[in-house]
């Protein structure tokens, strides 16, 4: 193999990683998105929400690992409803436009972003303490949290393709997401669908904050970066269905990384939001086509 190839090999699967984990925040966000008809930025609140509660059990109530993070997902799943029955359904029951709901997640997202700040200061915590073992494949180190992100985000995109396939609820958000009014004729309840797209949403989200809480720590604003580029993600790969987004983030992931090989990690960035806007003007339907059919409420 050239050393040139064999050079790009580590970046291929770093990126690769990096895309699986957005992958999990886009197919909630198009999952919601989808159904409910809007562009929910709160799932950041639940990224931060899931984090800081892995952080509390392990850390101050001494749970084992598995328990605190188990907990951690169940919370983002908890979090999803709540955001819902509390604050996202009095405006959706109302036909809200669009740009009122992205205000509304927007404002939420800011507001716990910012009373998680003022409750734990803007210090990063880890519940990890120790070096993070690893292993090295094919030329490139990956730690257990990088392995874990991978396994664990490809079971858990193989549990909601089998929800949404092979359960009653998940049918349902199947339907309403292709044609909500034939899907309310035919007797589906829309408001139990919503509960349920927002709580698959929100255990999905959980899940994929986790990686991040044991590698980097926990902060008030690791809920910002995820959040963008699963919206990148469902941009650059559309909303025909539900593979779409995920091919978009492995994309997205793969051009963060590529960039560093190829230039310096200062282009990252800029290759990634670049291929996002290329993608708006050359195919603003997104690469594989649903981005006109689902704009959200006029």
């Amino acid at each position: 193999m050239p050393d040139a190839l064999y050079s790009m090999i580590p970046y291929v699967i770093n990126g690769t990683a990096l895309g699986l984990n957005v992958a999990l925040v886009a197919l909630a966000l198009a999952l919601i998105w989808r159904s409910a008809g809007m562009i929910d930025f709160g799932l950041g609140a639940v990224y931060l929400i899931s984090a800081y509660t892995v952080l509390i059990l392990r850390n101050e109530a001494g749970l084992p690992l598995f328990l605190a993070i188990l907990g951690a997902i169940l919370m983002g799943g908890v979090a999803g409803v709540t955001n819902y029955f509390c604050l996202y359904r009095y405006f959706i029951r109302r036909k809200a436009p669009l740009f009122i709901l992205v205000l509304v997640a927007l404002s939420l997202f800011i507001a716990v972003e910012n009373l998680l700040g003022a409750i734990f200061t803007a210090q990063k915590f880890y519940f990890i303490h120790s070096i993070l073992p690893g292993f090295k494949i094919l030329g490139t180190r990956l730690n257990v949290a990088q392995l874990s992100n991978m396994g664990g985000s490809l079971i858990a995109l193989a549990g909601v393709a089998m929800f949404c396939l092979k359960t009653r609820p998940g049918i349902s958000i199947l339907a309403v997401a292709d044609n909500s009014t034939v899907a309310q004729g035919m007797g589906i309840n829309l408001d139990r669908t919503y509960i349920w797209s927002y709580g698959v949403g929100g255990l999905i989200v959980g899940a994929a904050a986790m990686p991040d809480a044991a590698e980097a720590g926990v902060d008030p604003f690791i809920g910002f970066n995820p959040i963008f580029l699963a919206l990148a993600s469902i941009i650059i790969g559309g909303l025909k269905n539900f593979r779409n987004p995920v091919l978009g983030a492995v994309m997205l992931g793969l051009a963060f990384h590529l960039a560093v090989w190829a230039f310096s990690s200062r282009w990252q960035e800029v290759v990634a939001y670049g291929l996002v806007i290329l993608v708006l003007i050359v195919r603003p339907q997104g690469l594989f086509g649903g981005m006109d059919v689902f704009r959200g409420r006029t």
